[in-house]
């Protein structure tokens, strides 16, 4: 009886080999078939059962590995968005049901620690991927509230907040997703406080106290040589054209002319502290860091945070540029009384000295209020993040404000029109005639630019420039409501004057409107972007 071959069988006496059945195997000579186990195959060359393609052998049965799973008779890897942690043909976890809105960054993932959101969104620590918001880098995958990364100018309180917030000063905020997201010399809130050995400057960038010092030498230098070319120009004037008659009418015109420059001048030297995220070319903001001098705020130009180490705070600025300017204008007042002689003169001084320092003195004393609460429960004073809104003995400080808003921004105003409306008569009397007029000389100061019936402008001026800086102080730094009060302001005042050429010298309505149309024109270079981003 010839012996059958592999995989073949035969039955007794029979001499007749019948070929295995599907799945069966055998050695040559047997008188009977064997079957492999699940998911294994007859090896040729073992002459044994081996695993099928795709299974591994695992504790001595072939399954399907980590991170795959049976798919028809296969290991197939584990799909987008499913993993699995165990060697088996049991299905794959879905992402979906620990981390909604989950996916996995490759096929045949074995850790749930793969399930990661998807590039926009991130993993907000409460089971849910959810959209990215503004400032979040929206390219990277895997993103976790901890590993949130910014884009330069924003800024958050911690790497567990959600509350991401726009930088006050954009280049203070290097972005990234570390805790130190800070430009060198910042620190805080916004990143809006300086470090030891720095000082702010007028676009409230912190520098070093050395290259601040520098910078003081420079502008007391500039603004002492001003004032020499000044009385020099006036000698030269008074010298070739006489102290009075032609030459005394071209000194007036050019007070005149340099008061309405002034003006506009303070307000748009205003700007970078008003709308910190006002956006200017290079160039302009050159002029905008030299016009600093015309805000007459020494505490811009002097830095006092390096020499006081710290401890002068906005609190100590508002009441160093308040108090002697009260004293002073007190002062000249009651000398004015005694000095009958020289009273038009002492009284003209009282009143410049106001003119000079009010948009300053109250956008600085509107900046006592407004509070930012962050999500962390703290609350600074937007004015000066060092300063808690929280912190014992703030209620003075309050009241303090309140007292010097009644003085600055409603008192002045309001005695500059009693003042003039009181005299309006005698203004009012055409130019020639007005200007002999020895009972008004002490409010030359206000009237002498305008036409006599516009004898109330100077008020309107004085408002203009109050909207224009402490108006737009109280509203939220760089919002659309912000720039739009400002833009509003400016195109109406600026209509206005075009309208109705308040001044009698026609080169003092034409500096009027084109300084103003300026102002303008800097809130509406930054108006659409800001409508763009709100939508």
């Amino acid at each position: 009886i010839e012996l059958c071959p592999k995989n073949h069988f035969s039955i007794g006496a029979n001499d007749t080999c019948t070929a295995c059945p599907d799945g069966g195997h055998s050695k040559s000579g047997s008188f009977a078939c064997e079957k492999c186990p699940q998911y294994e195959e007859f090896d040729e060359l073992t002459e044994g059962c081996a695993c099928m393609t795709s299974f591994e052998k695992i504790g001595g049965t072939c399954t399907c590995k980590v991170g795959e799973t049976l798919m028809g008779t296969s290991c197939s890897p584990c799909e987008l968005g499913k993993w699995k942690n165990e060697s088996g043909v049991t299905s794959c976890s879905r992402c979906e049901t620990t981390l909604s809105g989950a996916i996995t960054a490759n096929r045949g993932s074995s850790e749930e620690s793969a399930c990661i959101c998807p590039m926009a969104t991130y993993d907000n620590g409460e089971g849910k991927c959810v959209e990215i918001v503004e400032g979040i880098r929206n390219d990277i995958e895997g993103l976790t509230l901890e590993t949130l990364t910014l884009f330069p100018g924003w800024w958050r309180t911690s790497n567990t907040s959600d509350d991401i917030r726009e930088c006050i000063i954009a280049g203070a905020c290097l972005g990234g997703n570390s805790t130190n997201m800070c430009r060198e010399g910042h620190t805080g809130p916004y990143c809006n406080v300086c470090v030891e050995n720095y000082n702010l400057d007028p676009f409230g960038l912190c520098k070093e106290c050395a290259s601040s010092t520098m910078d003081l030498v420079l502008t007391i230098t500039a603004a002492f040589s001003v004032m020499v070319l000044f009385f020099l120009f006036k000698f030269l004037v008074t010298k070739k054209l006489g102290k009075n008659g032609k030459g005394k009418d071209i000194w007036k015109k050019m007070k005149n002319g340099a008061k309405v420059i002034f003006a506009s001048g303070q307000i748009t030297a205003s700007l970078p502290r008003v709308i910190p995220s006002l956006a200017l070319p290079n160039s302009y903001e050159k002029v905008v860091e030299a016009s600093q001098v015309l805000k007459l705020d020494i505490f811009t130009l002097v830095p006092v945070g390096c020499w006081t180490g710290g401890t002068f705070n906005y609190y100590n600025r508002t009441a160093a540029m308040s108090i002697p300017v009260i004293a002073l204008c007190g002062a000249l007042f009651f000398l004015g009384i005694l000095m009958k002689r020289r009273r038009a003169k002492i009284h003209t001084a009282a009143i410049a000295v106001m003119y000079l320092t009010l948009p300053t003195i109250t956008t600085t004393v509107f900046g006592l209020f407004p509070c930012d609460l962050l999500d962390d429960g703290r609350e600074f004073l937007r004015g000066d993040y060092h300063i808690r809104c929280d912190d014992e003995g703030r209620k003075v400080w309050e009241i303090f404000g309140y007292a010097m808003i009644f003085i600055f921004p409603v008192c002045v105003p309001a005695l500059y029109f009693y003042l003039v409306w009181k005299k309006k008569g005698r203004i009012m009397k055409p130019v020639e005639e007005r200007e002999k007029d020895n009972s008004i000389k002490d409010l030359i100061f206000l009237w002498d630019p305008y036409k006599p019936e516009f004898w109330y402008w100077e008020v309107a001026e004085t408002i203009r420039r109050l909207g224009m800086t402490g108006l737009l102080s109280i509203i939220k730094p760089g919002t659309f409501t912000q720039l739009a009060t400002g833009l509003m302001i400016g195109v109406l005042y600026t209509v206005l004057l075009a309208k109705i050429e308040p001044y009698k010298e026609n080169r003092d309505n034409d500096i009027a409107i084109l300084s103003s149309a300026l102002v303008v024109c800097t809130f509406y270079s930054v108006v659409p972007d800001e409508v763009a981003e709100n939508g």
